[in-house]
């Protein structure tokens, strides 16, 4: 940055803006670390505190011309043309974090375009886990005019950064899908107990459905339980036979009542609804209930009403009936990185007493698969507001 005579523009992307945050307190660190940089910045007058304000902002300009831009690519925001925030923008480098959690269009209609401001001259540079192989990620992965750069277990113990004994722990700890992305840092094919296999999720990806009449539609509302998690919304529609899944909806409420409002403002009273009532989302479907929706609570904790020696409790049943549509290829979903990313990390294991549990990811509550789960979910019966199968 110093030597280099012509200015340039860096530009940082990562798709959530809580890691766009994180990037910004790396980059503070980083500049205030070094007197080369910092010596660098129009210094705002006063304290350390005020500086750091300073370089928390989206863009840092240095006295050399050099500009450090943050962006977020809103991956999981519902819009039909997302990442609009990024037009405009273009630079010498191109910098996105946690790629494959990015759509694929977002990259092609909005990242790969800033690049076009250099007169082909830019760079891109993408890092991230290989969780999943349905986007752009993948396909840079497998082209040889690529470059990579393979990090894995092996050089982290090499240069210091980890220990034997804490990678035998996580050995014993991790499955083998987690231990291959996470430690192998190798994009892995599917695992035993993965749910959904990649190629199910990519074929119904890119699955067109058209139906012949008009199809019943179905809304699913999985409610947040705690502050990092969404409280999202999504409708199917199906003919019996074929499912068609739409975009997801956040509701962005975190309240009982907003929350029950902003999903009545979408969900028409004459279609069913599902919601997740337990824990506070007891709350929001008796809110449902009480405005005048058809309002089914649903508690995938309690028994099944099907197939009892089979699941373990009626969570099973439901994602079972999921994973059918998904292996029957009578399913289509949308270009969700977010959906995509949840649906590839659920699991499942066989119970001691040989009854299938479902296993949600141990990062996240996956409340966009959730979502979609209870809006696929047809009951057999409905009996006072509470699902029977």
């Amino acid at each position: 940055m110093i030597d280099n005579p012509k200015p340039q523009r860096v530009i940082i992307i990562a798709p959530s803006a809580k890691q766009t945050q994180i990037l910004r307190g790396y980059i503070s660190e980083m500049v205030s670390a070094s007197k080369h940089l910092s010596d660098l910045l129009e210094k705002p007058s006063g304290s350390i505190e005020k500086l750091r304000v300073e370089l928390s902002r989206e863009r840092i300009t240095f006295r050399n011309g050099w500009e450090i831009i943050t962006l977020t690519a809103n991956a999981d925001e519902n819009e039909s043309d997302p990442a609009k925030n990024l037009m405009g923008w273009g630079g010498d480098l191109i910098i996105i974090d946690e790629d494959c959690n990015i759509l694929q269009k977002v990259f092609t209609m909005r990242i790969s375009r800033m690049l076009g401001d250099n007169a082909g001259d830019g760079r891109l540079v993408t890092i991230g886990n290989p969780w999943h192989k349905l986007n752009f990620a993948w396909d840079m992965w497998q082209d040889p005019s690529v470059t990579k750069i393979h990090i894995d277990w092996r050089q982290a113990l090499a240069e210091g950064r980890t220990t034997q004994k804490f990678l035998d722990e996580q050995r014993k700890l991790l499955s083998d899908y987690e231990w291959t992305v996470l430690y192998e840092a190798l994009f892995a094919d599917q695992a035993e107990d993965v749910l959904l296999p990649f190629n199910w999720i990519h074929r119904a990806k890119e699955k067109s459905i058209v139906f012949g009449g008009v199809p019943e539609s179905g809304w699913g509302l999985d409610v947040a339980e705690k502050g990092t998690d969404r409280s999202v919304l999504t409708q199917s529609f199906t003919d019996g036979t074929w499912v068609k899944v739409e975009e997801p909806v956040w509701i962005r409420p975190q309240e009982t009542i907003p929350c029950a409002r902003a999903t009545s403002l979408l969900v028409p009273k004459s279609e069913i609804i599902q919601v997740d009532s337990i824990g506070v989302g007891a709350g929001v479907y008796s809110a449902l209930k009480e405005m005048g929706h058809q309002t089914i609570s649903v508690r995938g904790s309690e028994s099944p009403t099907e197939e009892s020696k089979r699941f373990l409790n009626q969570k099973a049943q439901r994602w079972w009936h999921v994973r059918t549509l998904f292996e029957k290829d009578q399913i289509s979903i949308p270009d969700n990185p977010t959906l995509i990313s949840q649906l590839s990390k659920m699991k499942y294991e066989i119970t001691s007493a040989g009854k299938i549990r479902i296993i949600d990811p141990p990062d996240k509550s996956p409340d966009y698969a959730d979502s979609l789960m209870l809006s696929v979910s047809e009951p057999s019966t409905i009996s006072a507001g509470y699902v029977e199968w």
